[in-house]
């Protein structure tokens, strides 16, 4: 397998983004996107924008003789907030109205869910690797790539959220990550089958590598 990171271009088809973001946490995007139509048109508005939380210009695709093998969406804390208010307001152009409410509702979970980002971190809001692809160090290489760019906007730290059952998890452990919080919403446990997630986070040093 020979592997390249790429910043990730506009015209990306949605289908291929979306299997890989939906692969990361299934029941968590289950519950915020409804049904995978949702987030193909989410996809179809927001990816090719200037602006926007799984807009292309922040995000880092593996590729491997043009397949696509990986996925890396991050964002800094202080463009975080633009960012989001972007992604609304395309969010709501793609959408039908009741589906609008629902992704808005859903995202008042998202905050109690997610501890915000401290000052100064890279949020990594999605890393994902196709299954056929795991085990030889796409991951490795994608984060390589943020954290160059984490690097170059002045952040200390590489940050994410991952669900506490996810296999994903040892890795991040390997590599650095400690756990900082731990949160678990009754509600969405209870319901959704949304259990324990960690907010993890990696001190970033020049020198030192994914």
């Amino acid at each position: 397998m020979s592997v390249r990171v790429i910043l990730a271009p506009p015209d990306i088809a949605p289908q291929r983004i979306a299997d890989l973001l939906w692969s990361t946490d299934p029941a968590l995007n289950g519950f915020i996107f409804g049904s995978m139509d949702v987030l193909h048109r989410i996809l179809q508005s927001e990816w090719p924008a200037t602006r926007g939380m799984l807009c292309h210009r922040h995000a880092f695709l593996a590729e491997d003789h043009g397949a696509i093998s990986g996925l890396l969406v991050g964002h800094t804390a202080a463009e975080f907030p633009a960012n989001f208010e972007a992604a609304l307001e395309l969010q709501t152009q793609a959408l039908l109205e009741a589906e609008a409410l629902h992704l808005r509702e859903a995202l008042k979970w998202m905050d109690r869910l997610f501890p915000a980002a401290r000052e100064g971190t890279y949020y990594i809001l999605e890393l994902a690797v196709a299954p056929d692809a795991q085990g030889v160090g796409v991951a490795h290489k994608l984060l390589a790539a943020a954290q160059v760019r984490a690097l170059g906007a002045g952040c200390t730290h590489l940050c994410l959220d991952v669900a506490a059952d996810n296999e994903a998890v040892a890795f991040y452990q390997h590599i650095g990550f400690v756990t900082e919080i731990e949160t678990r919403m009754p509600y969405l446990a209870d319901t959704y089958g949304i259990g324990l997630h960690y907010h993890m986070t990696r001190p970033l040093e020049p020198a030192s590598c994914a």
